[in-house]
């Protein structure tokens, strides 16, 4: 994988787009487990993974010991965190379009 390539695949999955979208619609020639690695090497997380993330531990919490519970709840708190900071970017990037459009 190129660099251009990666760079662009990178910065569709900080726009939320999900990984197979961006198999299917933009790198059709690349395994799905190229696109995930070169996100996620890249510290970046899909808004769909993090949610999968967090419906499973949500799920898990209540098997585990208080201790357990405990750092379960502050990862969680990391990734709905990390949406969060998304939303606000991808705000801001409406914003900015909307003016544009309004000029």
């Amino acid at each position: 994988m190129d660099n251009r390539d990666s760079e662009l695949i990178i910065k569709l999955a900080r726009e939320g787009k999900p990984i197979s979208r961006i198999l299917e619609e933009d790198f059709p020639n690349y395994d799905y487990w190229d696109i995930y690695f070169a996100v996620n090497d890249a510290g970046e997380r899909s808004s769909v993974g993090v949610k999968r993330k967090i419906t499973n531990r949500l799920y898990k919490l209540t098997s585990l010991s208080k201790s357990e519970q405990e750092d379960v709840i502050r990862e969680i708190d990391e990734l709905v965190c990390f949406l969060y900071d998304r939303y606000k970017e991808s705000q801001q990037k409406l914003d900015d379009i909307r003016s544009i459009m309004d000029r």
